[in-house]
């Protein structure tokens, strides 16, 4: 049974807080300091390059401080920049963060005593690079169907970076768009599906072992996109990059991010049709169409509905929808093929994947 209420959730984060408002426990974080001419696509590598890292059980953290220009005159900036990562959560990891738990992550920050601040000034920091994730249950048969969703409804590009990228490891598996230190976040943005429960056995085996194990995570796939900065997110309508904004963001906002990302790669299915006078087809001609678009992971009420759709006599058109609905109960309810479309129809409206593309 498909889960029609999985919220969106921050998975990731990387935020700046003004050097000012932090007391510096750690003199070694000092070492780490990064000046910038001007903000650019290649902050991150060099952050993690040069960051304080931390590693226990697979729960990475990355503290480090950077000096930002702030104009064009040469004013800078001093903050204290961590990498922030949903698994500081441990054992509440597949919650994603929210405001309900972000006070654990505070207090798990503060215990590597490196710097202290307080949870106000943890909240007014300006996040960047944020990781927005979908979970949902579906079957491996259901999973390997969304793949055949996204691969058949990509978008086509030739270009490299963009397009469908289908990942079959035995670790790990699912589909991607685009990557995540994208440019082109307005016309290529990020997105990932993989599934989650072979990802966290195969390739977090040491934070599964002490956080996850024994919590249920079978059949759970993951659908997650990236924010890059401050004007990516204007783009998406969100006014303020500060973390204490994007915690109390609507869940409906949070899915029509993930769902605007999913959007842009996909083609529209509707296409204009047109029909012959006087087509009478045969039960088993209409039942075979039926079937064959059940196939391209189409629903039978979207069939029925769209093969309708240009059906301006309302007499003909409730016949045609009667013996539609007559093949479908006598030969296609309850088949394997009719749960399973049904099921991969709820998630995708889930992810926000819009109606003309389904």
């Amino acid at each position: 049974m498909i889960n029609t209420n999985a919220p969106t959730e921050i998975d990731s984060f990387k935020i700046r807080i003004p050097y000012r408002n932090v007391e510096i426990t750690d003199a070694k974080l000092e070492g780490t300091k990064i000046v910038y001419i001007k903000e650019t696509d290649e902050v991150m590598d060099e952050f993690k390059n040069n960051s304080l890292k931390f590693e226990d059980h697979g729960i990475k953290t990355r503290f480090a401080v950077e000096v930002m220009p702030t104009d064009s005159k040469g004013g800078k900036k001093k903050y204290l920049t961590i990498l922030v990562n949903a698994k500081l959560l441990t054992s509440l990891y597949l919650q994603g963060i929210t405001n309900y738990n972000i006070e654990v992550v505070h207090r798990h920050l503060m215990a590597y005593n490196v710097v202290k601040f307080n949870l106000e000034t943890f909240l007014n920091g300006f996040v960047t690079d944020v990781d927005f994730k979908t979970d949902v249950r579906c079957t491996i048969d259901e999973f390997h169907e969304l793949k055949h969703f996204f691969r058949i409804n990509a978008r086509v590009s030739n270009k490299i970076g963009e397009g469908f990228k289908p990942f079959d490891a035995p670790t790990n598996q699912g589909i991607q768009f685009s990557v995540r230190e994208t440019k082109a976040y307005k016309t290529n943005p990020f997105f990932k599906m993989y599934h989650k429960e072979l990802e966290l056995k195969h390739n977090s085996k040491k934070f599964y072992k002490k956080y996850i194990e024994g919590q249920d995570i079978k059949n759970l796939a993951r659908f997650e996109t990236t924010i890059k900065n401050n004007k990516h997110m204007k783009l998406l309508g969100i006014e303020s990059n500060t973390l204490s904004h994007l915690l109390n963001l609507d869940d409906s906002v949070k899915k029509g991010i993930l769902s605007k990302t999913i959007n842009i790669h996909l083609d529209s299915n509707i296409k204009d049709i047109k029909t012959k006078d006087g087509m009478n087809p045969m039960d088993e001609l209409l039942h075979n169409l039926i079937v064959m678009q059940m196939k391209q992971g189409a629903t039978f009420e979207r069939i029925r509905d769209f093969a309708l759709s240009t059906f301006t006599d309302k007499v003909s058109k409730s016949r045609k929808k009667n013996q539609l609905n007559k093949i479908y109960k006598e030969y296609i309810q309850g088949t394997k093929k009719d749960v399973s479309t049904k099921n991969i129809d709820s998630i995708l409206s889930i992810i926000g994947v819009n109606e003309d593309k389904r």
